[in-house]
């Protein structure tokens, strides 16, 4: 089975962010393919998903690792076993209805078929109904096929305009935790809170067991 993964980087993202993606990816002995380049994040994935020639795409956030090899093994089966696809759960806080949770394109891995079963839905933003990637999870919803979602169990601290809400299940905000072993860290387009990333990513290749200790639990709230 062939399997691509694929990251979007712009060039004015911070370098030591973009290392420490590249210093992960590689411990954990996965080949990424990198784009330098400022482009839309759902126009670029578009146009990933039109050429791959893959049974299995992946997407990874410039800001978003794997804690782990085995988490992108899981999301590799599961969509090998399903023909579906998996990422961690968002939801669009400033599109109505504000609660659907989606799976978002910071860890996304989809069988490349059921793209192209689903009609090929649009990555890109739709305005007013649908975030980056969103419109990919509407259409299964559509067509009546399941896919999984990973969902946040902690994070380091609410952004700026406050935690986002992931509907009734709680909330997440900067440098969350998904099930599994995947962490965010979210506006990386703004490169604040590089200092975090970098720390969780010499973790990751130092062997230390990721600390939630000292971090907000998102059902608590």
């Amino acid at each position: 089975m062939n399997v691509e993964i694929h990251t979007l980087a712009w060039p004015n993202t911070d370098g030591k962010l973009v290392q420490a993606h590249t210093d992960v990816c590689k411990h954990l002995g996965l080949n990424v393919t990198y784009t330098i380049q400022r482009l839309p994040h759902g126009l670029w994935m578009n146009e990933i998903m039109s050429q791959s020639k893959a049974d299995v795409v992946g997407f990874l956030d410039i800001d978003s690792i794997p804690l782990n090899k085995a988490v992108v093994d899981d999301a590799v089966a599961y969509c090998e076993k399903t023909k579906s696809f998996v990422g961690i759960a968002q939801a669009s806080n400033h599109i109505p209805p504000k609660s659907h949770i989606f799976a978002a394109p910071a860890f996304f891995f989809m069988w490349k078929d059921t793209w192209a079963a689903l009609q090929n839905p649009t990555f890109s933003e739709v305005p007013d109904l649908a975030d980056v990637a969103e419109n990919v999870s509407y259409a299964a919803e559509m067509a009546g096929l399941r896919y999984k979602t990973l969902f946040p169990t902690h994070y380091t601290k609410d952004a700026d305009e406050g935690p986002w809400h992931l509907h009734t299940y709680g909330v997440y905000g900067i440098g969350t935790h998904f099930e599994g072993g995947v962490f965010h860290l979210y506006q990386a387009r703004m490169n604040n809170n590089v200092d975090l990333f970098v720390e969780t990513a010499k973790n990751v290749i130092d062997g230390k067991p990721f600390n939630s200790g000292f971090m907000k639990a998102c059902r608590e709230v």
